[in-house]
């Protein structure tokens, strides 16, 4: 029974403040909850649950024995095995079981609860947050002599029901606060990134621009805009990519690759059946930089085969292929069965195209092979970055 010299507003005053306590360990939480409302109905433990998100099960987040000091949690009770209990308790109301075996709301616990733990007596009080309910507060008595919990019990356990919740519902609060402040900064830096993928795709495009007017022989103006066409896909698949990206970084390669493909064949269709691919689907991303980088690359070795290794020769193929070198390396793989040159030799006195390749390659981190008059391959060796797992 309750100590009558027990002031219960006192007690209830100590508990509503727990929840200026400087603590994130909820287990903490818990833990003072329980003592505190042990000591004062005298009872032998306190536990507290919380419903799943399909309500259809209650987990603790807290459970304590006095008679032998241990706190867990995470014990789970499901509906489907309680089915009157889980109907008492979603009444919304309090519920008492001066004995826990013969109470048609309980009973279903004997086996694998109420014996277990020596229950005989329990009070149940709802959860509630914003008029919701969120879980119960369960208060038992151990042992063989039954309790009836007194009106002024019951009332001193629902207002301690609404301090537990509404400091659970002040953590829930800060940890929403705490998120949203860590998506505003994903934000800020994301439109940082943005805006230094946009000027860095632009003065790409204006370096482009550059070489060709100094460089380029080409005097066509449908030549130069088809050409221009091609590298900015490559830029602008990239952006679509990142987009649809939960990184908004990195892309994976393969997929990049693949749609290139794809893009050449559907521009150039004439040539759409002689081009031979195997693109091995492997998990590695690029960062945006370098792979604008080997799609500008992958872009004008494919623009230079059509315009010299296709025009004179029936039987023209170009051939792509992508696949794991190594456990930790990727290998690119482009050529065509054209007649065979000198990329280091012609480069030195060519167009647009050469130059830019050899340019881009530099600037990354990669082992990068050319064609020879023996071997009419680009090859490009690199890092393989493990795709991160959405």
């Amino acid at each position: 029974m309750l100590d009558e010299t027990i002031n219960l507003l006192e007690e209830l005053d100590n508990a509503s403040k727990i929840h200026i306590l400087e603590r994130d360990d909820i287990d903490a939480l818990m833990l003072e909850f329980a003592k505190r409302i042990i000591t004062t109905l005298r009872i032998e433990r306190v536990n507290v649950w919380l419903f799943n998100q399909d309500k259809d099960a209650i987990i603790s987040i807290g459970e304590y024995d006095l008679r032998t000091h241990q706190f867990s949690k995470n014990s789970a009770l499901h509906q489907k095995d309680f089915p009157a209990y889980f109907k008492a308790i979603q009444e919304n109301k309090i519920l008492l079981a001066p004995n826990i075996y013969t109470h048609p709301s309980t009973f279903q616990f004997n086996e694998v609860y109420s014996k277990p733990n020596d229950i005989i007596s329990l009070m149940d009080i709802p959860l509630r947050i914003g008029g919701e309910l969120i879980g119960v507060i369960c208060f038992e008595k151990t042992g063989n002599v039954e309790r009836v919990f007194s009106e002024k019990e019951q009332t001193f356990a629902l207002s301690i029901s609404l301090v537990l919740a509404s400091n659970l519902e002040a953590r829930h609060r800060r940890a929403a606060q705490y998120k949203l402040d860590h998506l505003l900064k994903e934000k800020d830096l994301l439109i940082q990134e943005i805006n230094h993928r946009v000027k860095n795709n632009f003065s790409i495009l204006i370096s482009l621009l550059r070489l060709s007017r100094q460089q380029g022989k080409t005097t066509d103006p449908k030549i130069i805009l088809e050409e221009y066409e091609q590298r900015i896909f490559s830029m602008l698949k990239i952006q679509d990519m990142l987009c649809e990206s939960n990184t908004h970084t990195n892309i994976n390669l393969s997929d990049y690759i693949s749609e290139l493909v794809k893009e050449f064949k559907s521009s150039y269709p004439e040539i759409a059946s002689s081009v031979k691919q195997s693109i091995k689907q492997i998990s590695c991303d690029l960062p945006s930089k370098i792979a604008i980088h080997l799609g500008l690359i992958v872009t004008e070795i494919f623009l230079n085969s059509i315009k010299h290794a296709y025009p004179a020769n029936n039987k023209y193929q170009i051939e792509i292929l992508l696949q794991e070198d190594t456990a930790h390396t990727v290998c690119l793989k482009i050529g065509d069965n054209g007649t065979g040159f000198d990329f280091l030799e012609n480069q030195k006195d060519s167009s647009v195209g050469l130059s830019l390749i050899k340019d881009l390659a530099d600037g990354m981190d990669v082992k990068a092979t050319y064609p020879s008059k023996k071997n009419n391959f680009y090859e490009f060796i690199f890092k393989a970055t493990p795709s991160v797992i959405q």
